[in-house]
């Protein structure tokens, strides 16, 4: 908007105020809803008042159904998920020895999520920080800042575009003190895992992922 003058931005703002208050002015006048030519908001020519309305209207109701479809695109999906959630927790309780444990984890969230790969990682300390923050986001940025980490137990897929790196706070659930595991998910979709993704929902599935690991370390202790 270009500068006025404080004379003019003065009158301006006696006319919009007796506009305001004179709300049969245009129906008294309605030929000057098309005469009266103002800026069109995104081209360069000059479009009635009626028009320039239309416009906001089309515009608002463009955003109105982005945001419409975005909601039922993501409910449909959590929807789905969530079912994908509840099968995988039934494997989960079903499975009652480590291999057949670890197994429902990684075969069972690579499902969920539709994933590539999904991987248990052996305890490490230094994994202590990914409990309360997950790493989440693009494989090759991750990869790079945590190359020497990963690096002791994987390999990093040159296909993969996103991931996520999820502390698993072993012993928690029977009060012993361990070093974390790590859950590490890669997808090839780079839209799959995202920096500004949840961490609340990341560390539902590692506190329940653990309890399952703690409960058949428990279980086996037991039985030595």
């Amino acid at each position: 908007m270009s500068a006025i003058d404080p004379k003019q931005a003065e009158q301006e703002e006696l006319v919009a105020e007796w506009l305001r208050v004179t709300p049969g002015f245009f129906e008294r006048y309605a030929d000057l809803l098309n005469e009266i030519r103002i800026k069109h908001p995104h081209e360069d020519r000059a479009i009635s008042l009626q028009e320039r309305q239309m416009t906001v209207l089309r515009t608002q109701n463009q955003e109105l159904n982005r945001r419409l479809s975005e909601m039922l695109h993501f409910g449909s999906r959590n929807d789905k998920t969530q079912q994908s959630l509840v099968a995988w927790l039934l494997r989960l309780m079903k499975a009652n020895n480590k291999p057949d444990v670890e197994s429902a984890i990684t075969l069972g969230l690579a499902e969920v999520f539709e994933v590539e790969s999904a991987q248990l990682l052996s305890p490490n300390s230094a994994f202590s920080p990914w409990i309360d923050t997950p790493l989440c986001g693009s494989a090759k940025e991750l990869a790079a800042a945590s190359v020497d980490l990963l690096a002791s137990q994987t390999s990093i897929n040159p296909e993969w575009q996103s991931m996520v790196a999820i502390g698993l706070p072993l012993g928690k659930s029977i009060g012993a003190t361990q070093s974390p595991a790590v859950l590490l998910l890669a997808s090839k979709d780079e839209s799959r895992f995202t920096a500004d993704m949840g961490a609340f929902y990341l560390r539902q599935i590692a506190e329940l992922t653990a309890a399952a690991l703690d409960r058949i370390q428990a279980y086996e202790i037991k039985v030595d």
